[in-house]
């Protein structure tokens, strides 16, 4: 496999000085992203081999939709969740769901939901040939600082923190994988702890130490750009 990206340790923060906060495109639906690999997308090559067959093959996306319409429906406000499985590894380009759960939120109307599972379908090609089962639940997706939290009903949990400790670095590390639907910019965090435990699945993944978190905005003119985590959490131009 050959790197998409090579990434030095450390970025000139000057580099993303000419960040500009996101603009609404022609109202599709925009907002904040967390999408949790069970791979890490941001290591060293002999760890991305190693976990290339079989490492990704679960995903966890929560979409925080700060606005924007599909088919006509007004999603502003809306939170949605998914939960992919696959005998492939779901960070790569190009492959797809074997099979999938649609997190739909306990305050979206019947329209609302329709819209969502199709804007889902139409964004993301894991999930455009995979068999889709749906449930209402409760989704919570909270920062602050350094820190994101995410609770889907009792179904899935994750805490994802910051990269800027050197600790969870190492040398020679490079970016394999970017998000896999289109975004504006994103980073990457350390995934510290995620439980998902899916019956209509037969699912239960549980996660942590591995730098496998995506955090992105998306709906916005720019396009996969990488940013530093201090755009995330630093004093200026947050991420999140």
């Amino acid at each position: 496999m050959s790197a998409k990206t090579f990434l030095p340790l450390f970025l000139s923060l000057s580099s993303m000085a000419a960040l500009a906060a996101p603009v609404a495109d022609n109202n599709k639906p925009a907002g904040k992203l967390i999408e949790a690999h069970s791979c890490e997308v941001y290591t060293g090559g002999c760890t991305c081999s190693s976990e290339e067959p079989q490492g990704g093959r679960y995903m966890l996306q929560v979409f925080d939709l700060s606005g924007g319409s599909y088919q006509g429906v007004d999603l502003t406000g809306l939170k949605v969740a998914v939960v992919e499985a696959s005998g492939q590894n779901l960070a790569e380009t190009g492959t797809h769901a074997d099979s999938a759960v649609v997190y739909l939120p306990e305050n979206s109307s019947a329209a609302q939901q329709t819209a969502l599972v199709a804007w889902l379908k139409s964004n993301d090609s894991n999930l455009s040939a995979s068999k889709i089962q749906t449930r209402v639940a409760p989704i919570s997706l909270t920062g602050s600082g350094a820190t994101v939290d995410v609770q889907v009903g009792q179904f899935a949990s994750l805490k994802a923190v910051s990269l800027l400790d050197c600790a969870d670095r190492s040398c020679g590390e490079e970016l394999w994988y970017e998000p896999s639907i289109p975004t504006s910019r994103y980073t990457i965090a350390l995934n510290q702890q995620s439980t998902v435990t899916e019956p209509l699945l037969q699912l239960k993944w549980n996660e942590s130490g591995k730098r496998g978190v995506f955090v992105a905005r998306f709906g916005d003119s720019a396009r996969n750009l990488f940013v530093l985590s201090s755009e995330w959490c630093g004093a200026s131009g947050r991420l999140f």
